[in-house]
């Protein structure tokens, strides 16, 4: 005899009926789901949430005249609840504000598609990999160390993501030297082996047998060791792999590669599921690649917003504007426009050069390191190891500071 799991409690804190319909409607059909019948004000809802216990709260930001306080007041009281905060398109500009004090997600008003339960189901997950994560991990081990892991993705393919990646690596590796762990994140149809001309039968699926047992020594007989210096964990080799693999398998591998490599470079590839997030969620950035034309910006734009969904903090994405220098591009200063982010690296375009690297194997800062693409990628990866040093000053400055109120 099989027993059934109990439904996810949401509660809705919102007075009004609008959104109370749409919840109603749009958490329905979901069986796992159960919304709250409980009606709520101002004076009454604290006394709800304490009484039925919630898993999720979902808190309308127009519920009161101070969202932040009441915000700040729900996640302090009752913590095992998390709450996503409902914005109404007019204020999304406040989304930022609403992470920094608490929130777990931020969802749009009127609601898109199945953008409710999708959020809830991120959140559900993040509280349970989390809860698992510090079980598993001692207190004092599981501090907040510098990582250095930079996904670079592109919401629309044919960008040079692996080509960016790829030769990002080898130029951190060089001005750092130090260890650069490059992964191939498209785990379906991954050409990072092909770009290094490298022939193996290792992939991250080795890793994955031994989610939660894996030790220095296996990780690095896995990883390869390319000629350029940097150490490669290629994709799988072939597509019924890629597919068996899950996002909380994949979430434990990233943990343990993070304890053994200091610098990770991911190539994201274009295609965003559940893998393509787990691996955002465990980088410090995500370089986001377009090329200088409509129909990337647009895919960009729609990127941004999803990032917004997935709770990034704005200054977690970084633009990357690859294929520059021909007469229909549009201009810099008009994508910066449109996108309201500045522009943190441009590589210009070359297509022989980069076709003729991927064909011989051999990466553009190798094969050609004075070409104008090769200076490109230096001057990212060191602005990449400006964000690397800031980081490791301030994981410095807490230990100091710890020190000094130990003594």
């Amino acid at each position: 005899m099989t027993t059934k799991t109990a439904p996810v409690s949401i509660l809705l804190v919102s007075k009004n009926s609008f959104i109370y319909e749409a919840t109603r409607s749009t958490l329905g059909n979901v069986e796992f789901l159960s919304l709250i019948a409980k009606e709520i004000t101002t004076s009454n809802y604290q006394a709800v949430i304490a009484e039925t216990k919630p898993n999720v709260i979902l808190l309308d930001y127009e519920f009161q005249n101070q969202p932040v306080d009441i915000l700040e007041q729900i996640t302090t009281d009752y913590p095992e609840s998390a709450v996503i905060v409902i914005l109404p398109e007019s204020e999304m500009v406040n989304s930022d504000r609403m992470i920094l004090s608490g929130a777990k997600a931020i969802i749009q008003y009127p609601y898109l598609a199945d953008n409710l339960v999708v959020t809830i189901k991120r959140v559900l997950e993040l509280k349970v990999r989390d809860h698992d994560y510090l079980i598993r991990i001692p207190v004092h081990a599981a501090e907040s160390k510098p990582r250095n892991t930079f996904i670079v993705f592109s919401p629309k393919g044919g960008v040079g993501t692996t080509t960016i990646a790829t030769n990002l690596a080898i130029s951190l590796q060089k001005s750092l030297k130090e260890d650069v762990l490059l992964i191939d994140g498209k785990h379906q149809f991954g050409h990072v082996a092909l770009y290094l001309n490298l022939r193996t039968g290792n992939s991250i699926t080795d890793l994955l047998h031994y989610a939660g047992l894996l030790d220095q020594r296996l990780i690095r007989q896995v990883a390869l060791k390319h000629i350029s210096g940097i150490n490669v964990l290629p994709s799988p080799n072939s597509i019924f792999e890629a597919q068996g693999i899950k996002p909380e398998n994949l979430f434990t591998v990233i943990q343990s590669l993070q304890q053994v490599f200091s610098n990770i470079i991911i190539d994201g590839g274009n295609n965003l599921n559940e893998n393509t997030v787990t691996y955002m969620d465990s980088s410090d950035k995500i370089l986001l690649v377009l090329n200088p034309d409509l129909a990337s910006m647009r895919d960009v734009k729609q990127f941004i917003e999803v990032a917004t969904t997935l709770s990034y903090p704005k200054d977690k994405t970084l633009l990357i504007l690859n294929h520059t220098g021909r007469k229909a591009d549009v201009r810099r200063e008009e994508i910066e426009n449109i996108l309201k982010m500045k522009i943190f690296g441009i590589i210009p375009s070359d297509e022989n050069l980069v076709l003729s690297s991927l064909n011989e194997g051999v990466p553009v800062l190798l094969k050609s390191p004075r070409h104008p693409i090769s200076k490109a990628f230096s001057d990212i990866s060191s602005e990449l190891e400006k964000i690397i040093q800031a980081s490791r000053d301030e994981y410095q400055a807490k230990g100091k500071s710890k020190k000094t109120e130990i003594s």
